[in-house]
């Protein structure tokens, strides 16, 4: 059975004190019952904060502790005092938590609480390096542990890991506020697979990773040297079937069977049988707006006031957090916004807002579910929110209205509630008066087709097919791998290329042979590429051809002196063999330049940092220096604004590294290299190129060519190498 590693902040059992004594009990706050089928399809190993600081146990209960851990497969890591102070309401709590939920003034920057973040993820990635293989498999949930994927890969390369975030990722605007965002993008990037619950926050990520550490990303994929690292969305489900057939068996009990909260409720709601319940409840968290829920209820009132006695909000609040300053300023201001809609809309026999401030067990909630006409779910913020799925699940009877916020994660999936802006009080004013008078058949209606798909993607699915997302992932790895030329790639190749007798080498100029500068012309080749090329050319076995978008001036100008090269210039248009004149490839047309010319220009004007290169036969928009995002989306538009000039005008767009070539159609590198080798018989053949345009090389030559990439983007060629340094080392050391 494969092993997997569930690693997060917590594990599913915390420690309590029992007449003195230290024991163990169920987290309620960890993963739910409804992932039993899914835990037992693997031999699973939980790693998480055992929940007690190590400096309030003495060594003996650590012992006892951790026997009792290790009978639930869980690994315990013990903090001190301090460092879990400085971790987690340091650094979670006060900096990923509020501007991850777009709460950029209540974030802090601190660098110790940032160290002590760094010490804990490290801790973390010793611990697991200590029981797992490379054979395992990982899944690290959540932002508490966003250093972990990469710490783990950098001792394990092969291992298969997984990193889910629960809460949401912020846009690239609010992200790149974050002083250690480079070292969190590039934690997170150590998984394999990386899961979001919407889409929204997963194109968060791929534009922050794009933007910061300019990865080339390709619809939900991104390409780090070897391997392929995805990007998706999950949306977590619940465990449908749980709260369906406990709230079934709720409303089947008797008396005695009832709990003595059921009974208080059925005792209110017996006072008056049309009297309404609203069903607020969460945690104590600025994210989830509270305060605005209680407004928007109190303008309610005041715009319908002949629902005064008649709908009553029940306001449950779960206490969190409470020695962070920002959360007892929270608590202070819903006990006053609830002092003064009681006090101004209250009568002897019937109070607006029943505020409950105390946690809420399981079975409570299903019962308050289960009692609600109206569920009033609208945090400014939220990752997913599952109490909305829940309240769901519990209506039996397909009564009862949602109505949730369009900033909750669960908003993408629950299309049938009623969807508001939760900043929108006289919105969610008007949204509470639509549930009122819903009808029934249309309440049945909605929940029904919501129910249906609650029940299908349920929590086991989420975790099923985050886990079956991760095995693809893999399978895509291997079928995709390109490998680095490695000492042992470039031992193969020396002997390869020493025992042969005919050897020719196409070596493309900028971003292989030489580095890219803002200013093409400025690239000029430097001694140490004169003395490689002189020291290859020199042999008489050897036909080194530059194959470059270059024109043929400049190459004549930068090489002119070495007659034993061969070049292939402006992507194929003309060709020259050693000693020889430069030739033309056929009669090329360049009277389309005129047409083309004013729509770059057009592009250029509205991009800022972008610019036209003029070649003899080709135009060349380059947008490597513009802003990555509108870069590409400039690119896109021009693509498709000279797809009215392509079929008309016989031209081709080249497509390259942030450069957009427009060229008579029919010739490119590929086809020139072909005409190179003719119907000599080489026995050697090495392409080295970085570009798009250099694919049309690599897909050309025979399968025994040595086809290299400069850099990690997706090729056709066998190997890469990581930059022009690399090609260098690798040329000088044929002829060692």
């Amino acid at each position: 059975m494969k092993r997997l590693f569930m690693i997060a902040n917590r594990l599913p059992l915390h420690v309590t004190d029992v007449n003195g004594k230290k024991e163990l009990e169920p987290f309620t706050e960890g993963f739910d019952s409804g992932l039993k089928k899914f835990y037992e399809s693997f031999d699973i190993k939980w790693i998480g904060r055992a929940g007690v600081n190590i400096d309030e146990v003495s060594e003996t209960e650590k012992i006892d502790l951790d026997n009792k851990f290790r009978k639930d497969n869980c690994i315990p890591i013990y903090l001190d005092h301090q460092l879990r102070e400085e971790f987690v309401e340091g650094f979670c709590d006060n900096t990923i938590w509020p501007l991850f939920n777009y709460f950029t003034q209540n974030t802090r920057y601190n660098l110790a609480k940032w160290e002590a973040y760094k010490k804990v993820n490290q801790l973390f990635a010793d611990v697991i390096s200590k029981y797992m293989k490379e054979d395992d498999i990982l899944w690290v949930h959540d932002y508490h542990l966003m250093l972990v994927p990469q710490l783990i890969r950098e001792k394990f390369p092969n291992v298969s890991i997984g990193y889910f975030q629960h809460i949401p990722f912020p846009s690239f605007e609010i992200f790149r506020f974050l002083p250690w965002r480079m070292e969190l993008l590039e934690g997170i990037l150590g998984a394999d697979l990386i899961g979001f619950h919407t889409y929204d926050y997963q194109r968060h990520f791929m534009s922050s990773v794009r933007r910061l550490l300019g990865h080339e990303t390709v619809f939900n994929r991104i390409r780090l040297d070897e391997r392929i690292v995805k990007v998706d969305a999950f949306p977590k489900g619940i465990d449908f079937e749980f709260f369906n057939n406990t709230a079934k068996e709720l409303a089947k009990s008797t008396g005695d069977q009832k709990s003595e909260f059921h009974k208080e409720l059925k005792d209110y709601l017996g006072k008056d049988k049309n009297r309404k319940i609203i069903l607020s409840i969460d945690r104590l968290d600025y994210t989830k707006g509270i305060p605005d829920r209680i407004k928007a209820f109190e303008l309610f009132l005041k715009k319908y006031p002949e629902y005064i006695e008649k709908v009553s909000l029940f306001l449950f609040v779960i206490p969190s957090r409470e020695n962070v300053t920002d959360y007892q300023d929270l608590k202070k201001e819903m006990d006053e916004l609830v002092g003064r809609v009681n006090g101004r809309y209250g009568t002897i026999g019937w109070m607006p807002v029943w505020y409950f401030y105390r946690p809420v067990d399981r079975l409570e909630m299903i019962e308050l579910y289960s009692s609600a006409d109206i569920a009033l779910i609208i945090p400014t913020r939220d990752g997913m929110n599952l109490n909305a799925k829940e309240f769901i699940a519990c209506k039996i009877d397909k009564t009862g209205v949602l109505i949730l916020s369009e900033m909750a994660g669960a908003a993408k999936e629950l299309g049938e509630s009623v969807i508001v802006n939760p900043n929108n009080r006289t919105e969610v004013a008007e949204a509470i008066h639509l549930a009122l008078n819903m009808p029934v058949q249309e309440q049945i209606e909605r929940n029904s087709a919501l129910q249906k798909r609650l029940k299908i993607y349920n929590e086991e699915r989420w975790a099923n097919d985050f886990i079956n997302g991760l095995e693809s992932v893999k399978k895509l790895q291997e079928s995709n791998y390109t490998h680095k030329v490695n000492s042992g790639v470039l031992n193969k190749l020396i002997d390869a290329y020493k025992s042969a007798e005919k050897r020719i080498l196409f070596l493309d100029y900028d971003g292989t042979l030489t580095g890219f500068h803002k200013d093409p012309q400025m690239a000029m080749p430097n001694k140490e590429l004169y003395s490689i090329l002189e020291k290859l050319i020199s042999v008489e076995k050897n036909t080194i051809v530059i194959i470059s978008g270059r024109d043929k001036e400049t190459l004549s100008k930068w090489f002119g002196n070495y007659e034993r090269l061969a070049y292939i210039a402006e992507h194929g248009v003309w060709n020259k063999n050693p000693g020889a004149e430069w030739e033309m490839i056929g009669q090329i047309e360049k009277e389309w330049m005129g047409i083309i010319e004013p729509v770059l220009q057009s592009y250029t004007d509205r991009t800022p940092r972008s610019f036209i290169e003029y070649k003899n036969y080709s135009l060349v928009w380059h947008y490597r220096d513009a802003d990555p995002d509108m870069g590409q989306q400039r690119s896109w538009e021009l693509k498709d604004d000279l797809k009215n000039y392509i079929a008309n005008l016989n031209l081709e767009i080249m497509d390259g590294d942030k450069v957009i070539e427009i060229k008579n159609a029919g010739i490119n590198k590929g086809k020139a290299a072909l005409n190179k080798i003719g119907s000599n018989e080489f026995d050697f053949i090495l392409a080295i190129g970085d570009d798009w345009t250099d694919e049309y090389t690599f897909n050309s030559l025979p399968e025994s060519a040595y086809t290299i990439k400069v850099g990690t983007k997706t090729t056709a060629a066998k190997y890469y190498v990581k930059d022009v340094k690399d090609v260098r080392d690798l040329l000088d050391q044929l002829e060692k």
